[in-house]
């Protein structure tokens, strides 16, 4: 769905620099990283990551039997029973992911999260919900 995506990164554990591999999307969604099984399979880790590294980019984290319905006007309103968390690292202060050392813990200050439920809603533009 998003033009970039999340093709294989570590699950479960603290996040660290130069461990995920992303690759373009289908683009439907334009300058978001969407992660799917996000609290199943413990996925907030690497979903940082990729923000870190793509701070204009807004991620989101949907959990099973979750989806986000996205209107003409960049907005989304959350489906299902599970939580969609939105990441975003537009006002990242301070992070270490382009400093030396590969797999070393990843660093991040000043980073945005939302957790949203059903019916709740996202404005993509505003980057506010």
């Amino acid at each position: 769905m998003s033009d970039t995506m999340i093709v294989t990164g570590p699950e479960e554990e603290s996040p660290r620099k130069c461990t995920l591999k992303m690759a373009p999307g289908l683009g439907l969604i334009k300058g978001v990283i969407i992660d799917q099984h996000f609290a199943q399979r413990g996925r907030i880790g690497r979903l940082l990551v990729g923000i870190s590294e793509n701070p204009e980019s807004i991620g989101i984290g949907i959990d099973e039997d979750t989806a986000i319905i996205v209107n003409r006007e960049a907005q989304f309103s959350v489906i299902g029973s599970g939580a969609v968390y939105v990441i975003d690292g537009s006002e990242i202060t301070k992070t270490n992911v382009s400093e030396q050392n590969p797999d070393e813990i990843l660093s991040i200050c000043n980073i945005k999260m939302h957790i949203l439920k059903k019916d709740d809603k996202y404005d993509l533009n505003r980057r506010t919900p």
